[in-house]
């Protein structure tokens, strides 16, 4: 596991820490959304042990994992230093790439479900800083 330096990024602030159902996109001054995706690998991950803290509007981290034997363009998701789970293989093309290009992006968790499919548990969006006005 690499140490936490080479894996911490920022997390940009956002105005409006909770966002009101079906509103994702009013509360997001600073950030654009680019993707909604639910959380791959669930219940293989610390997930479920962290359940009741995980909330809606919670900023998480991306992870490339580049060196991943199971699929090259694998992205992890983490919260503080626990791991999630993954975006999905058939799904994590664009935060690759980005991530790649050391875009600044950050994931927060859009709806969280109590589901019988794990895959549907957390639903997350997928965020890129916005260009300062001007700029």
């Amino acid at each position: 596991m690499p140490n936490k330096i080479q894996q911490a990024r920022p997390i940009p602030t956002l105005r409006g820490y909770y966002a009101k159902r079906g509103r994702y996109s009013a509360t997001a001054t600073t950030e654009e959304l680019l993707q909604t995706i639910p959380l791959a690998g669930f219940r293989h991950h610390d997930a479920p042990k962290l359940w009741n803290a995980l909330k809606r509007g919670q900023a998480l981290t991306l992870r490339r994992e580049r060196l991943n034997p199971h699929d090259d363009k694998a992205v992890a998701i983490d919260w503080v230093d626990h791991q999630l789970g993954y975006l999905p293989r058939e799904q994590n093309q664009l935060a690759a790439d980005l991530l790649d290009r050391d875009e600044p992006l950050i994931a927060r968790i859009i709806a969280k479900r109590d589901s019988v499919s794990s895959r549907k548990q957390l639903e997350l969006g997928l965020y890129r800083m916005r260009p300062a006005r001007g700029a």
